[in-house]
């Protein structure tokens, strides 16, 4: 009875404690494919992986802890590889050394990873990346003649050796230094792409770039990065060739035409019957130079009534703010002006005319971009105007003159609210 009792509890013993042991087995569910994205960088012409360089170091540790043996490593369905060099020197040049740093890093995923199926390895050689380049450029305003380069990567997108060479003349190489410090050790890279079935039991805590939903990946397909650069003519590649175009995603936005004229018209003087009209031409991004001329000419002798004007100027002007993220033109400014000419006045009664008048100031302004081609400005003007006038008076038919004199004026000299059409180079 007694060893009845002692089997009886061994045998509960053992289904309790196998029961607490299969509860503790994970259930691996596979949850969906998820992507993870690692960049490993190269320094300039090297091939070798450097794991002290930029951010090399951390990116192989988390590319580690998605590979790790007998834990994750069963659980990839693909690893898509794609390396990249700077879009300077010569373009045979680069293609070679992208190959090279192809060969590189599949040598070093198979010493490093050698349980994971080479099957599922896909190596590809993009070479000159003129597409992420473009982005970047976009993307940094601190740098020189920004809107410059974007038109000329846009222009010379079909001849790589023309681009390159303008990059480097344009504003004495300002744009181009900064381009080789700041943007080109971004461009030398390799971008290992991991695309994995994620266990239930991981499914809080992976962090992917991005879900698969909407995008199939399998053994048969290649989940490769969706931006394609523009590659130079013969430029060789290891798995797949792309058509030779640069392709501008949409989160890149359009590129502003260069603004290179403004015709103007003051509204304020077509409310004074005075037709008018102004140009300015942009000198660089901060500068401008404006010139005006207005002449209204009206006369009706039997009403005594003369409204007489003829007058030009000049106005230097100076765009204020960060012009890296303005369009030419647009804006606040001040600016420094000089005007003259020659006037008769005459209503109901005395008249007066200038054989000349002139005047100088300072403006100050703000230009407001509407469309495309089509702004809006206000400024007004402080300064000093001086004229010599005759005084005069109709007698049957004719004119007497009475006094002259000289007025000086300091004060308020002009305003303006002016439709700005913007003429911009096409690119």
């Amino acid at each position: 009875m007694k060893n009845g009792i002692y089997t009886c509890v061994i045998l509960m013993a053992f289904l309790a404690l196998s029961e607490s042991v299969y509860a503790a087995i994970p259930v691996l569910t596979v949850a969906s494919d998820t992507i993870r994205r690692v960049v490993i960088y190269f320094d300039k012409e090297e091939t070798d992986i450097d794991f002290s360089y930029k951010t090399n170091n951390h990116e192989i540790n988390v590319l580690d802890s998605l590979l790790e043996e007998k834990i994750n490593s069963r659980y990839i369905t693909a690893l898509n590889v794609v390396t990249f060099v700077s879009p300077d020197g010569d373009s045979v040049y680069n293609a070679a050394l992208s190959v090279r740093r192809n060969n590189s890093m599949r040598e070093f995923l198979r010493q490093r990873y050698p349980y994971v199926d080479v099957e599922k390895i896909k190596l590809t050689s993009e070479g000159e990346d003129w597409s992420e380049l473009r982005k970047l450029v976009a993307s940094d305003s601190d740098l020189p003649d920004r809107e410059e380069v974007l038109m000329l990567i846009d222009y010379h997108r079909d001849n790589t050796v023309k681009r390159k060479e303008l990059l480097q003349k344009l504003n004495q190489g300002m744009a181009y230094r900064y381009i080789v410090r700041n943007v080109l050790p971004e461009l030398r890279r390799a971008e290992i792409t991991v695309v994995r079935e994620v266990p239930e039991m991981e499914k809080n805590t992976f962090e992917p770039v991005s879900s698969v939903f909407g995008l199939f990946v399998s053994k048969q397909e290649e989940a490769l990065p969706s931006d394609q650069p523009d590659k130079p003519e013969g430029e060789s590649k290891e798995s797949m060739a792309y058509e030779d175009e640069v392709v501008v995603s949409e989160a890149e936005g359009p590129v502003e035409s260069k603004t290179v004229l403004a015709v103007k018209n003051n509204l304020l003087y077509d409310l004074a019957l005075a037709p008018n009209l102004e140009v300015e031409i942009p000198v660089g991004k901060r500068w401008s130079l404006n010139a005006e001329y207005k002449c209204p000419w009206w006369l009706n002798s039997k009403h005594d009534f003369c409204y007489q004007l003829l007058s030009g100027g000049v106005e230097g002007r100076c765009w204020l703010g960060n012009r890296q993220k303005r369009n030419r033109l647009t804006g606040h400014f001040i600016g420094l002006y000089a005007e003259g000419g020659i006037y008769d006045f005459q209503w109901k009664g005395d008249g007066y005319r200038g054989d000349y008048y002139g005047a100088a100031g300072v403006t100050y302004g703000y230009a407001r971009q509407l469309a495309r081609h089509l702004s809006l400005e206000f400024s007004f003007g402080i300064g000093y105007l001086t004229t010599e006038y005759k005084k005069y008076t109709p007698y049957e038919g004719d004119i007497v003159w009475t006094t002259s004199g000289r007025y000086n004026f300091i004060g308020p000299t002009k305003a303006k609210v002016s439709l700005v059409w913007l003429i911009k180079r096409g690119r």
